[in-house]
């Protein structure tokens, strides 16, 4: 008789809940979810417990799914990091004490310079997009600005745009959102134009937009956030007729939002492989998947393909949901996001 792989979801809600009295015990991990002893050492850090908890639940349910739809239930171990850097610390030890050869995590900034001391010689993948944890000898596997922009750079560069702007936002990454698109942009021979100040009115996007353009608008316009007030700006710009494109939070926007932004683009995943992958999760836990949970699954799969420091500088790519990965020698990262077109209700790979 073969063995049954296939998920579960009183499977996975057990492992939460069991979870759930541990944290609230002050023992912050997780149990491993049946008697199958882990074959590789890779400790992955999540907030499972506290007011992000859950966050960290479902990027834990979507990594067991994958490994449990691949024969491999068990495989990579779980621990809760909670919210602060002494959590995130103490997970780590838990994680070290456990054999991790890598840890991947925390999803934190914060966390991140605690983590990376605790784990002393142990490579540390930190979930977090801040390029800058790289200096504390992290390897930066999130999503970064630069990421983002440069594929707003490659659908400019294949579509014959010239000149982009930007819409400023109250995001705290705008202004690393807005430094990569420039820097970028003088690499790819696209003129970067001032920004679209963040108080532009709706009804004032096209004039604000040629006013930036010296007279005429831009061929693209980039929004990096998905906040209301934002998303309003973002519709306007589309009437206009200029391209518009939005960053990565829009592949979190619901279906009816994103009616509304018809003719627009946006950074995403690899359409095919995280539909695939978000229908089947939804069909075995009657959630949606988000794609925070996508980065999670990517970074295991990096951890046990690499199993250790050498192997990451080695720079081999992973073909993953959120497009073609790899880390540079200075520890970040190199990920080519894909663009997405809104087209009614469907969402069209066009980069």
């Amino acid at each position: 008789m073969t063995h049954d792989h296939r998920p579960s979801r009183r499977r996975m809600g057990a492992g939460l809940m069991a979870l759930s009295v541990l944290a609230a015990c002050g023992e912050g991990r997780i149990p491993t979810r049946s008697p199958e002893r882990a074959r590789n050492r890779v400790a992955l850090l999540l907030p499972l417990s506290g007011p992000r908890a859950p966050l960290g639940q479902q990027m834990a349910k979507t990594v067991w799914l994958v490994e449990d739809l691949s024969g491999q239930r068990g495989r990579t171990e779980v621990i809760d990091s909670g919210e602060t850097a002494q959590t995130a610390a103490a997970a780590t030890q838990t994680a070290l004490a456990k054999g991790a050869d890598v840890i991947v995590g925390p999803l934190f900034r914060d966390q991140t310079p605690s983590v990376v001391q605790a784990a002393g010689r142990v490579p540390v993948m930190t979930l977090s997009n801040d390029a800058a944890l790289a200096k504390t000898g992290a390897w930066v596997f999130g999503v970064t600005p630069s990421q983002s922009a440069q594929a707003v750079l490659r659908y400019a560069k294949q579509s014959g745009a010239r000149r982009v702007t930007m819409l400023e936002t109250a995001s705290a990454l705008a202004p690393r959102a807005h430094a990569a698109l420039t820097r970028g942009a003088r690499k790819a021979r696209v003129d970067p134009l001032p920004s679209v100040p963040a108080n532009t009115t709706p009804e004032g996007m096209k004039q604000a937009m040629a006013a930036v353009g010296n007279g005429s608008a831009p061929d693209i316009i980039y929004v990096p956030s998905s906040g209301g007030k934002t998303l309003e700006q973002a519709i306007a710009a589309v009437q206009t007729g200029v391209t518009t494109i939005g960053s990565l939070q829009w592949a979190g926007l619901p279906p009816a939002t994103l009616a509304r932004l018809d003719k627009a683009c946006f950074v995403g995943p690899d359409p095919v492989q995280f539909n695939r992958l978000s229908a089947t999760y939804r069909e075995q836990l009657d959630e949606e998947m988000g794609v925070i949970a996508a980065l999670a699954v990517d970074a295991v799969a990096v951890a046990h393909q690499a199993g250790g420091t050498a192997a990451l500088h080695q720079r081999s790519t992973l073909d993953g949901l959120l497009g073609p990965t790899r880390f540079r020698a200075d520890r970040t990262c190199e990920r080519a996001l894909a663009v997405l077109r809104i087209s009614g209700s469907q969402v069209q790979r066009v980069a």
